[in-house]
């Protein structure tokens, strides 16, 4: 075996664990989150019908009361009966109860907090177990949205989004970083949801990299798309080039429906003196044999 072949067989192993991982994609340098400084909770969205709340008034235990958002928008309490909340965001139903109140207690301290946002739940689609829509359960976080939809599917890939509509009505997309989230544990990025916010979790599909000639293992190679493979990540993961293996490369690729030939030499790839190649969905790569 020659130099060359023993330095690709040492690199091998690391690069074909990657090649064939099907749960964390390759490191690379990640987007940021693209966060507002105004983001949401769920305790600032609108209360609508089919919204569980809960009202505690401190003064007077007895009118606690916990109710079902009615589909014409209302609630009914104790005192005050029906009272129309319907739009309104959870302190301003506080301060129109306290208005309502203050005939029967004098400086009532009143909470409210939406349990359940049964009429803008938040959805989560794509790579997750369980794709579909959750409850709010009090200031419900982005992790603990994926992990009520089962957790990370295999096939994610390195990006998820959440989706919400902002205070102009128009809809903006907020990037996470899913390592950085789920792996580094990036508090920052653990975002307070809002009702009808939805969490796409992209699925990284898979591509096909077809190594032939003299390689140890010569076949289909298969990596994710966000890992942009390179020429010596598929040599590696075919095993590295055989003791008859020259210098010599050939690229096959389709380009515009007709198929081109490039030419490289892995062995200046190797030694840095040419750049490594990115690699596509379908590419042949052939590694000529050597006659001396």
């Amino acid at each position: 075996m020659n130099r060359v072949a023993y330095a690709i067989v040492i690199v091998a192993s690391s690069a074909s664990v990657l090649a064939q991982s099907t749960l964390l994609p390759q490191q690379q340098v990640p987007p940021r989150a693209l966060i507002s400084n105004q983001t949401q909770s769920a305790s600032d969205a609108p209360i609508g019908p089919r919204d569980v709340i809960e009202i505690k008034v401190f003064q007077d235990p007895n009118l606690y009361s916990k109710m079902t958002v009615t589909d014409d928008g209302r609630i009914a309490m104790p005192l005050i009966g029906k009272v129309d909340v319907s739009g309104l965001t959870p302190s301003e139903v506080e301060t129109r109860i306290k208005g309502l109140l203050e005939k029967y207690i004098n400086k009532p301290d009143v909470s409210v907090t939406v349990l359940e946002a049964g009429s803008k739940p938040i959805s989560v689609i794509g790579a997750v177990m369980r794709p579909g829509t959750i409850g709010i359960t009090g200031n419900i976080t982005l992790i603990q949205a994926i992990t009520q939809a089962g957790g990370l599917a295999t096939g994610y890939g390195r990006t998820l989004y959440v989706l919400r509509t902002a205070a102009n009505g128009l809809t903006e997309q907020i990037a996470i970083d899913i390592d950085d989230l789920m792996v580094n544990g990036n508090p920052d990025l653990n975002l307070p949801l809002r009702a009808n916010d939805v969490i796409n979790v992209p699925i990284d599909a898979s591509i096909n990299i077809y190594v032939l000639g003299e390689v140890m293992h010569p076949g289909s190679v298969q990596f994710r798309r966000s890992q942009s493979p390179t020429l010596l990540q598929v040599l590696a993961a075919a095993g590295g080039p055989t003791d008859r293996a020259s210098k010599r490369v050939i690229l096959k690729r389709v380009v515009g429906g007709a198929e081109k030939t490039f030419h490289y030499d892995f062995k200046k790839i190797i030694d840095g003196r040419q750049n490594d190649v990115v690699l596509l969905d379908g590419d042949r790569i052939v590694f000529a044999e050597s006659f001396f």
